[in-house]
């Protein structure tokens, strides 16, 4: 029985919190965007094209 999983609405917010403040933390802290796209990757899971949209829409934000 195969089949793909679905993500959730409730799922996708999550993971979008998660994303931007990981994103402003590390900017925060000083970290370079190469190094955000990595700890993207490595924490939540993120392929490198999705880490670089994120980053993108949420890098930029004043907060």
């Amino acid at each position: 029985m195969g089949g793909s999983i679905i993500e959730t609405q409730t799922e996708l917010w999550m993971k979008q919190g998660k994303v931007q403040m990981l994103i402003e933390m590390g900017q925060e802290v000083g970290l370079d965007d190469l190094e955000i796209l990595q700890k993207l990757q490595e924490k939540i899971g993120l392929s490198l094209e999705d880490a670089k949209a994120y980053l993108e829409q949420y890098g930029k934000q004043l907060v």
